[in-house]
């Protein structure tokens, strides 16, 4: 799961009758964060920006909105935010955890790692960093580099969570599927309303032919409000191994819906016929 970051801004606040200052329309963009109406945050922090481009506070005010801009999915145009503050504070890690997760937004797996290397040069214990990086080695199918990173985070922290999932995601992805269970069902004993973790058991029961166990994972994934798209693929996948054609068609159109490629939910649409 990627780690958002909204940096707080405090203000003095001048008394005022207008309700155009520069810190109104800041409060009213953090109102706007809050009720998630990004496009409405955006306005005013531009707003903001234009009404006084010399005040000090805009460099932490561009982060913000590089941040809204991402929800928005103005990726380049928060990028361009993002790289204003990076500038003014080169040494700012919270600054290149957003633009690194930005970075793998748009898919530059490679810029994210420079600023994930950059981070941890400049302090190895930054656990974040390490999982983040261990996820990249992991898509890059390092498994030995992705290893390393989620061992490092689990010296640190014996009982850091991510740690543990990290390990287990690097066994599914070695088809260790029996070892990736039974991490699953111990972190699942210990946080019994996290649908990540019933999620991913579901995948290796599925692998596992245990049928009845996966579609309990899912069912109790969705109940927990789990929004990835990819379970309805998972799901997908597990009733066409039962012969339901129909419903697993339902379940990868939903998918596509939500915003998994073409390219694989055609793939799984061809099955299906």
């Amino acid at each position: 799961m990627k780690k958002l970051y909204i940096i707080s801004l405090l203000f003095v606040f001048v008394i005022s009758t207008s309700a155009q200052t520069y810190e109104d329309m800041v409060s009213r963009a953090m109102d706007y964060i809050d009720l998630k109406d990004y496009a409405a945050a955006e306005q005013a922090m531009k707003a903001a920006l234009r009404k006084e481009p010399a005040n000090p506070n805009n460099v932490m005010l561009m982060v913000n909105l590089g941040t809204i801009q991402r929800n928005l999915g103005e990726f380049d145009d928060a990028l361009i935010s993002y790289n204003v503050a990076i500038e003014r504070y080169p040494e700012n890690p919270v600054l290149k955890h957003n633009r690194a997760v930005l970075y793998c937004d748009m898919r530059r797996f490679d810029d994210a790692m420079k600023d994930y290397n950059a981070i941890l040069l400049a302090n190895p214990e930054d656990t974040e960093a390490l999982y983040q990086r261990g996820l990249l080695y992991l898509n890059n199918k390092s498994f030995l580099a992705a290893e390393n990173d989620f061992d490092e985070i689990l010296k640190k922290e014996p009982e850091n969570l991510r740690g543990k999932t990290g390990i287990a995601m690097l066994m599914k992805r070695r088809g260790e599927f029996k070892e990736a269970e039974g991490l699953y069902s111990d972190l699942i004993y210990k946080y019994k309303s996290n649908a990540d973790l019933y999620y991913n058991r579901a995948e290796c029961y599925l692998q596992m032919n245990r049928l009845a166990r996966a579609n309990e994972d899912i069912a109790k994934a969705l109940e927990l409000g789990c929004n990835d798209p990819l379970i309805y693929i998972l799901r997908g996948q597990l009733r066409l191994v039962q012969y339901d054609k129909r419903l697993a068609k339902e379940d990868f159109l939903k998918a596509q819906e939500m915003g998994v490629g073409e390219d694989i939910v055609s793939y799984f649409l061809q099955l299906c016929k």
